[in-house]
């Protein structure tokens, strides 16, 4: 470790002091829980020490002058999602990073210099439908990924994710200095709203590309990884345009109705979603992009903890109604033993047989849908001390950044605008 470095670590350490002592928390429902052995200083140590390690893995200054970006490739692993060969990062990625960044401020005085670098990146790589708009995939060479992934397409989850985190780096620094942050948000909000949701039935869309591609057989089709509810209340509120309220309401409802339908004894929700809006049903084996597209799997891992900030931050019940059979099922099916999650499942519950277990994809966010009911106190107990003794080594850049991102919330660090 260098000189740099030791004297990073103490600059941190001092601002976790600063932090413990001024932080203001979101306003959630008393039933919101955390970690019941550790002190909220001990919570925001554990925090901190994986921010560290995950920043200086995978946060990069490259690919321009002050630029800054999630490097998905930096720990050697392989890079998965349908992405070009030589992938340097991804919308999502970027997303990621600009949540965690503005976030983490409070312990990080580097955070809105990094912050405005990967702003400065965003604007380097506009998708083709739309400046407001982040092409999914750059490649090494810090160019779009070409035709053949669809590089320079949009991903609504990347920009749906950038869009709250300028509301929040609004919120954070104003936008008073040399990017205005709320402005910024505004364009994106009104680019997703034109290129990524159903403009008849308002529901959220894969990406700008869905309607132009094999006959728009993708065009009414959702992913569970997108369903971000409290983000479409965020944007009602930053706009005042209440048609995101609906895009909201129709979430929850293809959530209900898989419930209903497909998984009423688990409450899983599959990868991808066809059939909108009519007849909501999971996706066939290969639809877009594995046997897994119609179960839930890598894609929906993420699903349990979109949906819980929803009740986190604003105490939608339609969350905890959504998560409280999932919660019970995962609870019961691994007889409490965060070591036996499976990162595969059909809806009924029974996983894959090619199926990995432990990975921090899932674990962590299992962890979060814990958080939102008193009666989970013993499960998140057992999933924190999983999730905070996990090295960054045995995990890639998903698991990581999903590990970190659940962290954040799990300490009551995710805050709304």
């Amino acid at each position: 470790m260098n000189r740099f470095q030791k004297a990073l670590i103490k600059l941190l350490a001092y601002s976790l002091l600063i932090f413990c002592a001024s932080s203001t928390q979101a306003n959630q429902p008393a039933s919101v829980i955390k970690p019941s052995r550790y002190s909220q200083s001990e919570l925001d140590t554990a925090l901190l020490n994986f921010y560290q390690h995950w920043k200086a893995t995978y946060l990069r200054q490259q690919c321009g002058e002050s630029r800054y970006l999630v490097d998905m490739a930096a720990d050697g692993k392989t890079v998965e999602g349908g992405t070009a060969a030589s992938t340097l990062t991804t919308s999502e990625a970027h997303g990621y990073g600009m949540l965690i960044t503005v976030m983490m401020a409070d312990f990080d005085p580097q955070a809105r210099r990094i912050f405005d670098g990967m702003v400065d990146f965003f604007h380097d790589h506009p998708a083709q439908s739309a400046p407001g708009l982040m092409a999914w995939n750059q490649l090494k060479n810090c160019k779009n990924a070409g035709d053949k992934v669809g590089g320079s397409n949009s991903a609504s989850d990347g920009d749906m994710d950038i869009a709250y985190a300028f509301l929040l780096a609004d919120k954070k620094w104003g936008s008073s200095g040399k990017i205005n942050y709320k402005r910024e948000a505004i364009n994106v909000i009104t680019a997703i709203k034109q290129h990524e949701i159903d403009p008849e039935n308002h529901f959220i869309r894969l990406g700008d590309w869905v309607a132009d591609i094999d006959d728009g057989q993708y065009a009414n089709t959702t992913r569970s990884s997108d369903f971000m509810v409290s983000h479409l209340k965020a944007y009602a509120d930053a706009t005042d345009d209440k048609s995101w309220n609906k895009v909201r309401d129709t979430t929850y409802a293809i959530m209900a109705s898989i419930r209903q339908t497909d998984s009423p004894k688990t409450g899983l929700m599959p990868d991808f979603i066809v059939g909108l809006l009519n007849h909501p049903q999971p996706a066939k084996a290969m639809f877009l992009e594995s046997e897994d597209d119609g179960i839930y799997s890598w894609n929906a891992a993420r699903y349990p903890w979109r949906v819980a900030l929803d009740y986190r931050l604003y105490g939608d019940k339609r969350a905890l109604s959504a998560l409280a059979p999932l919660n019970q099922w995962i609870i019961n099916t691994t007889h409490a033993d965060p070591q036996k999650i499976a990162d595969t499942y059909a809806l009924d519950g029974i996983y894959s047989k090619n199926s990995g277990f432990d990975a921090m994809a899932f674990v962590s966010m299992f962890a979060v849908s814990a958080t939102i009911d008193p009666s989970n106190q013993a499960w998140l107990n057992a999933l924190w001390e999983n999730i905070k003794d996990k090295p960054i080594e045995n995990e890639d850049y998903f698991g990581n950044t999903l590990k970190m991102l659940a962290m954040i919330t799990i300490t009551g660090h995710w805050d709304k605008p």
